[in-house]
């Protein structure tokens, strides 16, 4: 089950060398998003996040969709506190993180109270200051987002390191990550674009897909998408959500399991964001927000 504190081991494993004292330590950033509602977004997130931990990657899974949050669905238990009791003051960071026995930490965002666009500099400075004091932590920070192109969606998709995409062989799906695409490329032409094709009969459809979308896309936007890996229709995958259960813990040696095992690998052999480049996540969203208002 979840618990409502971020449990701290009691030796940190030398995954790697970290940066000096000055230079603190930044997760890379990375945005799951899509053109469509109902792709599997939430739970793309919640398995690859947990991937990463068992391969010594520190995880933070942010639920930063505002409207139709899922991860009580997927993990079997709803976020006691969210982002807006930080903001009132009700609650500290190191209380609203929850903790899976998976290994991932969870930052639940979702609040009917609070919008991140409609946040005023004030509260994004709240945030970046407390998120601050935990960021190095993490090697990872993953951000679930709603669907489609919505000017939340698209600030969280240009405050990441990379974009992961998820599209279904469904025609609407399809259409509407094109849109994506071209929105993002037109705001951020040097933010890789990861294609991860989701739900198809076989991997070799899935690589079509990207192969077409590819092709159009460096025509008509002259931007490369990248192919993060595909993943086959799976009953463990529906199984899972019904034991409200990730798949990959649940039913390891599936099929779908084993593809996203190598999406996980692909996604650690992308290059990494210099840290010099890094910033809080807060503060990427105050200046990509400016961004969006430019439009």
């Amino acid at each position: 089950m979840l618990t409502s504190q971020v449990q701290k081991p009691a030796a940190k494993p030398k995954y790697k060398q970290r940066p000096s004292a000055v230079q603190q330590y930044l997760p890379e950033i990375i945005t799951i998003t899509s053109g469509k509602g109902g792709v599997g977004k939430t739970n793309l997130a919640v398995n690859l996040g947990i991937l990463l931990s068992q391969r010594k990657q520190r995880v933070l899974l942010m639920d930063a969709d505002l409207q139709l949050g899922k991860l009580d669905v997927i993990l079997g238990a709803s976020p006691r506190y969210t982002l807006a009791d930080l903001v009132e003051g009700r609650k500290t960071i190191d209380e609203i993180i929850m903790h899976h026995p998976s290994g991932i930490d969870i930052l639940p965002a979702t609040s009917g109270d609070l919008d991140l666009l409609d946040a005023d500099d004030r509260m994004l400075k709240v945030l970046a200051n407390s998120f601050s004091s935990i960021q190095s932590l993490y090697d990872y920070l993953i951000v679930d987002t709603g669907a489609g192109l919505s000017p939340t969606v698209l600030t969280m998709a240009l405050g990441a390191d990379k974009v992961i995409l998820l599209v279904t062989p469904e025609p609407a799906s399809v259409s509407d990550v094109y849109a994506m695409i071209k929105v993002i490329s037109q705001k951020a032409p040097d933010l890789p674009l990861i294609l991860v094709p989701n739900r198809h009969s076989s991997l070799e459809d899935g690589v079509e897909l990207h192969k077409k979308l590819n092709l159009i896309t460096q025509k008509f936007l002259k931007t490369t998408i990248y192919y993060g890996g595909s993943i086959v229709e799976d009953n463990a995958v529906r199984q899972a959500v019904i034991r409200q259960r990730p798949f990959v813990t649940e039913f390891p040696n599936s099929q779908a399991a084993n593809n996203l095992q190598l999406v996980c690998h692909r996604l650690l052999k992308f290059p990494r964001q210099d840290f010099d480049r890094r910033s809080n996540i807060f503060d990427r969203l105050k200046e990509k927000r400016k961004v969006m208002e430019t439009a």
